[in-house]
């Protein structure tokens, strides 16, 4: 029975010598808590990076969008109405812009019809009509 004793506090010993540490529940929160801060603190900088990069790319599409309204001479008030999502989105809707305002231009200039003296056409002197159109044919040497 002693020699059954004695290998089990061999044993124990053994064990307990082997480099085994024990660690409390505060020490593997702190060490936890290290860790997931140190990870953190990483990825929040890869984070903050990704965003400038995304702001970045967003400015510069906005500032093209700017640029091909203008070239294609259309107002820069136009930019609000437009989705800049990306690139190609951009661009479809600034042709569409340009196709409707285009369109609108076309009408409203369809309709006016200009009344003038063409030197030439007809011979005509054009008829002076008002009173006051006499008196200023008049002052200046004019016929009636």
């Amino acid at each position: 029975m002693e020699d059954n004793n004695i290998n089990q506090n061999t044993d124990l010993a053994a064990n307990q010598g082997a480099g085994e540490k024990t660690f409390t529940q505060e020490d593997v929160n702190r060490i936890v808590g290290e860790r997931l801060a140190k990870e953190k603190a990483k990825n929040s900088g890869e984070a903050d990076l990704a965003k400038r990069e995304q702001e970045l790319a967003q400015r510069e599409l906005h500032m093209s969008a700017k640029e091909l309204l203008s070239e294609k001479g259309l107002p820069v008030q136009l930019f609000e109405a437009l989705n800049c999502t990306d690139k190609e989105t951009m661009e479809k809707s600034i042709a569409t812009v340009e196709k409707i305002f285009n369109e609108y231009k076309a009408k409203a200039t369809s309709g006016i019809k200009l009344k003038g003296f063409q030197p030439g056409a007809s011979g005509k002197v054009p008829n002076a009509g008002a009173a006051g159109d006499l008196e200023i044919r008049k002052a200046m040497g004019l016929r009636a």
